[in-house]
């Protein structure tokens, strides 16, 4: 019974911390489309935090079930095989933990997305650059020949 407290504080823990998580991946969505790398550069420093705590709490977690012998289950399985009163409290907070996660794993994958965007798009500026960069060599990519030669427009 004491270790299914332990269990269900932990699982609350680790509501509120993705709770707050999600708000910093909201931030981080507004900073990449504004172009705030100052305010970017701080969310990474907060999403370094937060991904400790989650490994704090999931080690207490895996030390928990493991003490319990319960460390192969699920925790749906764990929540299926304890009595009624344990069995309502762990359904609300694994409820609520899964719709949580569900949410993270979104606004997550969404701030990917739009990463992965604007770093194509700076490599395509980067290219067109490059581009720029090579006319005045002697057909070669500078990128294959390290060494360039520049051919008088005169010839």
């Amino acid at each position: 019974m004491e270790q299914m407290d332990a269990l269900y504080t932990i699982l609350e823990e680790s509501l509120e911390l993705y709770e707050s998580f999600i708000k910093v991946e909201y931030d981080k969505y507004d900073a990449v489309i504004k172009d705030d790398i100052k305010k970017i550069d701080e969310i990474i420093s907060k999403e370094q935090v937060f991904y400790l705590k989650a490994k704090g709490l999931e080690q207490k977690r895996e030390k928990i079930t493991n003490s319990m012998n319960i460390k192969d289950k699920t925790l749906r399985e764990i929540i299926e095989m304890d009595d009624e009163e344990d069995n309502s409290k762990l359904k609300l907070v694994y409820d609520r933990l899964f719709k949580v996660l569900e949410d993270f794993k979104k606004i997550s994958s969404e701030c990917k997305i739009l990463i992965e965007v604007r770093l194509h798009k700076i490599e395509i500026l980067q290219g067109k650059q490059s581009e720029n960069e090579n006319t005045y060599l002697d057909g070669k990519s500078q990128k294959n020949n390290l060494k360039s030669h520049i051919v008088s427009k005169r010839i």
